[in-house]
């Protein structure tokens, strides 16, 4: 019987995991029909009200426990914004493979160097090994031989990079929240709260220009709402309750590969050597550090949430 409630958790996780993915290329196909912090504002506000009937099935109560929860929901809700932001200037510049890729490998790499460089702790021998090789991962992905900065730019990788260093401090501050409030919850506020700040951001724009667009902008955008973020987000919490952290957190490398996959699908992004190799490298940079960590360092495993 237990074995039987594993292989459905599992199989759970798998799909969290190819829908976090796939958001990738499915954010890509809309990138450009609207100003970002538009389309920002609108998956926001969908993913705000999905989360109602979750929190009610669940029976969770929405109390904030103190100001200091408030201060950090609303950090939370600015820097998803500014995350988001960024994911979009990326993808309507860059492919969402190899963005898929890049954000995902190396959020937790950054998420590892700010959590030590705060801890004041040095990394160990095999640590440096680890970083090591996620670096070299990184240097691939981003192609530095070819020596042309212009291309950093151009290829939308800057804005990849900022995504996945403004995601390490956002699972730092949702880490920190999510020993006072449950992650549902967290996600809850951080949702309502953006949708506000992005409402005022987003004033100067058409905001219901967006009703002239077709099923397929709506699709997508319910897809990066509904599915992607609240249903994925739910599996992957409920499937970790059950499994604990660090199972739950091995399956988050399905993500990349399924973002190269989707984007091979759906777009006819063809995945570059350079691409595939450096995800390897960054993917087994992460493996090496998170099996580094002891017991009482389990920061990182929860910081292993994935983009998207």
């Amino acid at each position: 019987m237990f074995q039987n409630q594993s292989i459905k958790f599992f199989i759970l996780l798998v799909i969290a995991m190819v829908s976090w993915g796939f958001a990738w290329p499915s954010a890509k196909s809309i990138v450009g029909t609207e100003p970002p912090i538009v389309i920002v504002f609108w998956r926001f506000l969908a993913t705000a009200l999905s989360l109602v009937p979750v929190l009610i099935i669940r029976k969770e109560s929405i109390a904030l426990p103190d100001k200091k929860g408030l201060l950090q929901v609303a950090i939370g809700a600015v820097l998803y914004t500014i995350y988001n932001q960024f994911f979009l200037l990326g993808l309507s510049q860059g492919l969402a493979g190899a963005g898929g890729v890049l954000v995902t490998t190396m959020n937790p790499i950054f998420t590892y160097i700010l959590v030590h460089t705060f801890q004041r702790k040095l990394p160990s021998g095999k640590e440096f090994i680890g970083l090591f090789i996620g670096l070299t991962g990184g240097f691939l992905l981003l192609k530095i031989w070819e020596g042309d900065w212009t291309l950093l730019f151009q290829s939308g990788n800057v804005y990849f990079l900022l995504c996945a260093f403004s995601w390490a401090i956002l699972s730092m501050n949702s880490h920190s929240t999510g020993q006072r409030m449950s992650p549902m919850v967290y996600s809850f506020y951080v949702f309502s709260i953006g949708t506000i700040l992005d409402l005022f951001l987003a004033f100067p724009y058409d905001l219901g220009g967006v009703m002239d667009n077709n099923w397929n902008f709506w699709v997508q955008l319910l897809y990066l709402s509904v599915i992607s973020t609240t249903f994925g987000t739910t599996v992957y919490f409920y499937a970790s309750s059950r499994l604990g952290s660090r199972t739950a957190s091995s399956f988050i490398f399905l993500v990349p590969v399924t973002a190269l996959l989707g984007s091979w699908i759906f777009l006819g992004e063809e995945p570059k050597l350079s691409t595939l190799l450096g995800g390897v490298f960054a993917i087994s940079s992460v493996i090496i550090l998170n099996r580094t960590q002891g017991k009482k360092e389990e920061v990182l495993e929860e910081e292993l949430e994935v983009p998207n």
